[in-house]
């Protein structure tokens, strides 16, 4: 109906010019279409109103997803987990040396090594000095990542990549944030981090 109608508004606005457009040396051709003239520019109301209608509904529908950080923060750690546990492996097959990852529940905190043990990833349990620490290579300072609110790791573990980038056993790192648990899975055999 509503197409319809604006169907006939078009043609009744066409008509006349049809009817006063001619060719030069030509009869009236009302069957062909017009030169637009400066009324026919711009949108019309309702184009406009639609326009708004449509905004409106998205804003409606799609800005409370953005509204709400911590989906984002916990998807960025568990990918930020992942990058660093690659960066890991990396590092040990770049150095051939070993590098040690720890996990802190407690704290939430991951962070790597060139020591044998740093389960709390803090600098005073044991004392490190600057030749142990694995440094982040954005800004040079410990390799270490905190999980944001409301994200929480299961368990604490510790464990290593070899030079040749395996770690010495597989492991299974379980992080639930946001209604949704997310596994980070190292492979025993090739290091391969998922």
């Amino acid at each position: 109906m509503f197409l319809k109608q604006m169907r006939q508004i078009a043609l009744n606005d066409l008509v006349p010019q049809m009817q006063n457009h001619s060719l030069a040396g030509a009869k009236s051709m009302p069957n062909k279409l017009p030169i637009f003239s400066r009324s026919s520019k711009g949108f019309t109301m309702i184009e406009l109103v639609m326009v708004i209608v449509l905004a409106g509904i998205l804003a409606i529908t799609v800005i409370p997803r953005f509204a709400n950080k911590s989906t984002f923060e916990t998807r960025g750690f568990f990918d930020q987990s992942i990058d660093m546990l690659r960066y890991a492996q990396k590092v040990a097959i770049a150095q051939r040396t070993n590098v040690f990852v720890s996990v802190d529940a407690a704290s939430g905190r991951i962070c790597l090594t060139y020591v044998v043990n740093n389960p709390t990833c803090t600098l005073t349990a044991p004392p490190l000095v600057a030749t142990a620490i694995v440094a982040n290579p954005a800004d040079q300072q410990w390799f270490r990542i905190i999980a944001p609110a409301g994200v929480t790791i299961a368990t604490s573990i510790s464990f290593s990549f070899f030079p040749l980038g395996r770690p010495n056993a597989a492991q299974v790192i379980i992080m639930s944030g946001n209604g949704a648990a997310q596994t980070v899975t190292v492979e025993a055999e090739t290091g391969y981090v998922h």
